[in-house]
């Protein structure tokens, strides 16, 4: 952002001797008038401080890695400016994060990864014989495992 201080303070100086005389014409006292100028000067001065203090960041947005590379804020600020999605839900016991309680949360995390799997299978709606032929063991191995995660959610939900 550009600042012609010359010009701003001749136009806010201008600006502020009409004000002073339509405030006293509006019958302010001049302890009233002053306050309301100081008021427009601070303000003046934030303007003037943000474009001083204000450098645009004109950074191309397109997908060539080299066209920013001579920007020195692009440089200075790119770990800021790059956003990695961080969100659990592109692993596959994604689901996981999605529990609410906090102890039944504990405790599915604590089980092992085959009880993991076999829990995401039937999450996303595999039988047990499916799961049972994917694990390659019996589905009655699988109901045991069921039966063990029934008890867990029952104690918890």
């Amino acid at each position: 952002m550009k600042w012609n201080d010359g010009l701003e303070r001749a136009l806010f100086k201008k600006e502020q001797n009409r004000l002073r005389k339509e405030y006293a014409e509006a019958g302010m006292t001049e302890g009233q008038i002053n306050s309301m100028l100081e008021f427009d000067l601070e303000w003046y001065k934030s303007r003037r401080r943000e474009a001083i203090h204000t450098q645009r960041l004109d950074i191309q947005t397109s997908e060539d890695e080299d066209i920013n590379k001579d920007n020195p804020l692009y440089k200075k600020f790119f770990e800021k400016l790059a956003v990695e999605d961080k969100h659990e839900d592109f692993t596959k016991f994604g689901w996981v994060e999605q529990i609410e309680s906090k102890e039944l949360y504990e405790e599915i995390i604590s089980l092992s990864e085959n009880d993991m799997e076999i829990l995401t299978m039937l999450i996303e709606g595999f039988t047990q014989t499916e799961i049972a032929t994917k694990q390659g063991v019996s589905q009655q191995a699988i109901s045991k495992r069921l039966k063990k995660f029934q008890t867990i959610f029952q104690r918890w939900l």
